[in-house]
């Protein structure tokens, strides 16, 4: 099957989330399984400055963008038997910093939605599927629809649509429509805006969203950001699929960026000895509390507010020592830097982020906390399990689908969860998980448990191609 994946950002060309995860592995897998799969990508200026001098140039063309004709080129790259093509356009990818937050955001990523859709002609290649990811791909079922699908080239391709978080959803003034080389319609319509989320929702043949339980809470008020009754008449075509981990670059037996490799099998000294590092790198007290840790944007959703309340309790009694990456949110990023000043011997913060640093502390950790609002799906709690941090979360979207929660009478479970969005159930959890750590002979069997658990994408890539295949009435 020709399956082509289009979305604005993929590891290693580009980064700033989860979907760039998913596109640098979901795509291998399924060449794994015997399919011809392609990715089309902006290149971005950080693809340009890493990856231009291993790409090729295949063709050029313009692009319609209200009254203007803007240059577009196609390159291309072959990694791990995928072909990715990069749109490139100086003015609109190459010369940005970032991947997204520009006063054009709109024009940009309409530029490259229509560029996507007038490249099959110039390449002379059709797939069967397009497999859309997130607002910034929005608009290709539309243009599709309206534009090329009657045509006999187009009749057997199909669309699907991902939704990776719904709370980005691309919403401009009407005003931008003149850019976008479409015509207006309710698909595009929200609130008297443009919004290229709901676009594809309505567009698209196929809705997908990443975990199972994610695709049943966003047909509600609460979880759908405005889009639940939309997603409710998709409700047949609507499906959840968990995204997963590559396990080539998420392995403590191999990974270069720890002081101490280690497997299931030698896991209490590699745990030891990341431990250590991780103490001396914050210059935390040491000791033999555990140590719990977050990796995450710093935002209302992670939970933050919960652990407020309760954190400084637990540091300031010995409980347990606390590390944490991320940034964003000032308010949150100020508490915790008063955090660390305050109880500087329990406490290590670093704002901002590093990947090296990510690793040290999935390794050095010994529980991993992810008290979620909402979370689409989550990778962080999977590569905890996999460095053998047991994750403490709140049972919404992909935390529920991956995480079995601790049975005390039988000693099951994979981590510790709690049901309602409140600080007393969280601190409950955490209680749990301290008392069990307490035990070692239970720790150790659930830190071996949790660390040969396999979240790999072999299972989740055969439930998107058994999609494609249904979509294709196969």
């Amino acid at each position: 099957m020709k399956i082509l994946f289009v979305g604005s950002e993929a590891t290693p060309f580009s980064k700033t989330g989860g979907l760039a995860d998913v596109l640098g592995a979901l795509p291998k897998e399924l060449v794994n399984l015997g399919n011809d799969v392609r990715v089309v990508l902006p290149k971005h200026g950080v693809t340009k400055e890493k990856f231009n001098s291993q790409m090729h140039p295949l063709c050029k063309y313009r692009v319609t963008v209200g009254d203007k004709e803007e240059y577009c080129g196609i390159e291309s790259i072959e990694r791990d038997g995928v072909i990715y093509y990069f749109i490139d356009n100086e003015y609109y990818f190459g010369y940005r910093d970032t991947l997204y937050g520009h006063y054009d955001d709109g024009e940009r990523y309409g530029f490259f939605n229509n560029a996507v859709m007038q490249m099959f002609e110039h390449l002379n290649y059709y797939p069967d599927i397009i497999h859309v990811n997130d607002w910034t791909a929005g608009l290709i079922p539309f243009i599709f629809n309206k534009n090329y699908k009657h045509l006999e080239k187009y009749k057997h391709m199909k669309t699907l649509f991902t939704i990776h978080n719904i709370a980005y959803q691309g919403v401009f003034s009407k005003h931008l429509l003149k850019y976008l080389n479409v015509e207006f319609g309710d698909e595009l319509e929200f609130n008297n805006n443009i919004n290229f989320l709901k676009c594809g929702i309505n567009s698209a043949d196929y809705v997908t969203t990443v975990s199972d339980t994610y695709s049943k809470e966003i047909l509600y008020d609460y979880y759908g950001f405005g889009m639940s009754e939309i997603l409710k008449s998709r409700e047949d075509t609507l499906f959840g699929i968990i995204n997963v981990l590559d396990y080539e670059k998420f392995n403590p037996k191999i990974d270069p960026n720890i002081v101490y490799n280690y497997s299931p099998y030698n896991y209490l000294k590699g745990k030891k000895e990341n431990k250590e590092a991780l103490r001396e790198f914050f210059n935390l007290e040491r000791n033999d509390l555990p140590i719990i840790s977050m990796v995450t944007r710093l935002t209302e959703a992670k939970g933050f507010e919960l652990i407020k309340e309760i954190i400084e309790e637990y540091v300031s009694t010995n409980k347990f020592q606390f590390v944490l990456l991320g940034s964003g949110d000032a308010q949150i990023e100020e508490f915790y830097n008063y955090l660390k000043e305050r109880y500087s011997n329990n406490v290590g913060v670093y704002i901002g982020y590093s990947e090296p640093l990510a690793r040290k502390i999935y390794a050095g950790t010994d529980m991993f906390l992810m008290p979620s609002r909402f979370e689409p799906c989550g990778l962080a709690q999977l590569i905890s399990l996999k460095y053998g941090s047991l994750p403490i979360v709140r049972k919404t979207g992909g935390l529920k689908d991956s995480i079995d929660s601790y049975n005390k009478f039988t000693n099951e479970g994979t981590g510790f969860s709690f049901e309602n969005y409140d600080s007393v159930d969280l601190a409950d959890a955490i209680d749990t998980a301290l008392e069990v750590y307490s035990n070692k002979p239970v720790w150790k069997t659930l830190v071996r448990r949790v660390m040969e658990k396999d979240f790999s994408w072999e299972q989740s890539a055969k439930k998107y191609l058994e999609l494609y295949k249904k979509l294709k009435g196969e």
